[in-house]
């Protein structure tokens, strides 16, 4: 009897703490204390082909299996850095979690905008114990580890089909001015980006010297100096430098085929254009697809003038759920999950570690140490030394993919940071640009109208010559003979 009672009280307490704890599960997403915000890029999170699961998904499945409570993840996207923070600006708190780039980070930093995250070893271990030893000491470098932790990072350059388009053509930015291929170029509407490739043809000159000058072999610069002058070059805004690259980006756009901000790496592998001002991983993503579609060969060159060294991190907006959003980034800072968004989005993750090395190594991009074409890329300064022996990976194309995702530590001693500008600087910088892409349009307004007005005359005319208001008047007296 003892015995069955016992029982009886154990099922009913097991049941009213089943039943409670589902209650609370339920208010807590209710009241939204487990729900998620993200604000991420398009088309920059991985989802597998065979179930359609995305990786947001698998951490909802992940975080209610580690923690035994329900999670939400309301998971939206945005197209440009300025929409992102219009929106953060105008709905404060509407987002736990962002990925905006480089230059917003900075600009949201010195705005107050962002919350720190915690100790990185408790926080986001995954990051602390996998993290690319490149991509900490810049963020340590530059005073960001607090407040961001990189997602993807990469160049900027040209790719280029090799079959019009010779490398030495696009390693420099006068391509995107070169006559040789007008109407096969692309440039990028963004204004950031392309006031970098505007600074970078009207400075090719002296970015070509100082270049000189740190890679020869008695070059006067150090690393350090040359990092400076870089900076200080592409991030210039004084009035003559901005005289300067608005002349230039409209000789550019004169051109180009289109602005674009995402069509071009199609219309490369498709062979409308020869030439794509473009990020690393649109490069990639170029590269695959007019390999896989049409057996075309891509390449990619980052000018030899210098060029930019991008990221884009993820960042918490003042008032965010730091425990949801801080588990979210240590997720995706798994190598296991850096590899699937590498693998379906065709950019280059912040992660490194062995396991990330191994997939780059035993890679379609890669080949063996005894193929006949083989080079040596090390890549110790990105990856640290795997199992205590340098990070080696051997290629036979030095400017496909491989380098495009990792470059060589002497490109990326040849790039530099985007900065932010203040908003005084952002709107001559703006209207620059709004100057650059409206171009001849108020000459053609004015043909247009031109041949509207004498278009209409000419009407009026022939109406008034029918009524016979031009008719020579007849004497009276007189008939008229027709």
């Amino acid at each position: 009897m003892k015995k069955t009672v016992c029982l009886l009280l154990a099922a009913l307490l097991a049941g009213a703490c089943f039943s409670t704890l589902a209650a609370c599960k339920k208010d807590a997403t209710e009241y939204g204390e487990l729900t998620l915000r993200i604000c991420n890029w398009e088309d920059y999170i991985s989802e597998d082909e065979e179930t359609g699961k995305t990786l947001v998904e698998e951490f909802e499945e992940w975080y209610e299996n580690e923690n035994n409570v329900d999670i939400k993840v309301e998971y939206s996207t945005f197209g440009t850095n300025e929409i992102l923070y219009n929106n953060l600006k105008i709905n404060p708190g509407i987002y736990d979690l962002v990925c905006p780039s480089d230059y917003m980070i900075q600009k949201m930093m010195s705005e107050n905008m962002l919350e720190k995250f915690g100790n990185l070893e408790e926080s986001v271990p995954n990051y602390e114990e996998y993290g690319s030893p490149y991509m900490k000491n810049l963020f340590e470098t530059n005073g960001w580890e607090e407040y961001a932790v990189p997602y993807m990072w990469g160049t900027m350059g040209y790719v280029y089909n090799p079959e019009f388009v010779e490398y030495d053509e696009a390693a420099t930015w006068k391509a995107a001015i070169n006559e040789k291929f007008k109407n096969k170029t692309t440039l990028k509407d963004s204004v950031r980006d392309t006031y970098f490739l505007g600074v970078g043809l009207a400075k090719t000159d002296v970015l070509g010297r100082m270049s000189g000058d740190y890679y020869a072999e008695n070059g006067t610069l150090s690393s350090a100096d040359y990092q400076t002058f870089l900076r200080d070059a592409f991030n210039d805004t004084t009035e003559e430098t901005v005289e300067k690259v608005e002349k230039m980006l409209k000789q550019a756009k004169a051109n180009a085929f289109s602005l674009e901000v995402d069509e071009g790496k199609n219309d490369m592998a498709t062979g409308k254009v020869w030439l794509n001002f473009a990020w690393s991983g649109d490069a990639v993503f170029a590269m695959d697809e007019a390999e896989e579609n049409s057996d075309t060969v891509l390449c990619y060159a980052v000018p030899l003038e210098g060029s930019n060294i991008w990221y884009d991190g993820w960042v918490m907006p003042k008032g965010a759920n730091k425990k949801l959003a801080e588990a979210f980034v240590n997720f995706v800072s798994s190598p296991e999950n850096a590899c699937k968004n590498m693998d379906f989005i065709g950019y280059t993750s912040a992660i490194g570690g062995e396991e990330v090395f191994n997939r780059i190594k035993n890679s379609d991009y890669a080949c063996e140490i005894d193929d006949e074409d083989a080079e040596e890329i090390d890549l110790t300064y990105f990856f640290g030394e795997i199992n205590g022996a340098p990070a080696i990976v051997y290629c036979n194309d030095p400017n496909r993919q491989l380098t495009a995702q990792y470059p060589s530590e002497e490109i990326t001693a040849r790039c530099t940071v985007m900065e932010y500008f203040d908003d005084e600087t952002n709107d001559r910088i703006n209207s620059m640009w709004n100057r650059v892409k409206a171009g001849n349009v108020w000459l053609y307004v004015i043909i247009i109208s031109a041949i509207a007005v004498v278009a209409a005359a000419a009407v009026v005319i022939i109406i008034l010559a029918k009524k016979g208001v031009f008719a020579k008047k007849v004497k009276k007296g007189f008939t008229k003979i027709n």
